[in-house]
């Protein structure tokens, strides 16, 4: 809980110094645009996720809902602390298995004792699968979505 007010602490600040250095500007859009193909992404990842486990493990309505909630606010995190620390696997590595182990703790109070034993023998399953699936999209979108947000962030002019 702590680490996810921190994170929000650092989103705010960002946003508040942004617009301290005297408010919108032409880059404000195309970060914007970028935040919402962020966002996006987030969403296709932790929905795959969730669709997985659901289906593997047999969840009802309630269940279901509950297990999308917490993988997009696990994704969110790790994408979060794969931006911050990337190149730097071995702290993306640490963080993330914080990040999951919190996650496990969650799932424990909404999972049956059979469905949360078959979800913790399968765990490096689906953390392989979430893998997969974000370097498919990476193949598939991210690739022209990153050339496009560096061409947008390299044309743009500055009017101060």
């Amino acid at each position: 809980m702590k680490k996810q007010l921190a994170m929000i602490c650092v989103m705010i600040g960002c946003a508040g110094a942004a617009n301290a250095n005297g408010g919108p500007k032409a880059t404000d859009k195309k970060t914007t645009t970028v935040e919402k193909k962020v966002a996006i992404v987030a969403e296709k990842r932790a929905d795959h996720l969730s669709n997985m486990m659901i289906r593997d493990l047999g969840l009802n309505n309630y269940q279901s809902r509950k297990l999308r909630e917490i993988n997009k606010d696990v994704v969110a995190q790790k994408m979060a602390v794969e931006t911050t620390f990337a190149g730097n696997q071995t702290a993306i590595d640490q963080k993330c298995k914080e990040i999951c182990s919190v996650r496990d703790a969650k799932l424990e109070s909404v999972l049956s004792t059979r469905q949360y034993n078959e979800y913790f023998g399968d765990r490096k399953v689906y953390n392989q699968t979430e893998v997969d699936y974000m370097a498919s999209l990476n193949q598939q979108n991210g690739n022209q979505t990153a050339s496009a947000a560096e061409a947008e962030v390299e044309n743009t002019v500055s009017l101060n």
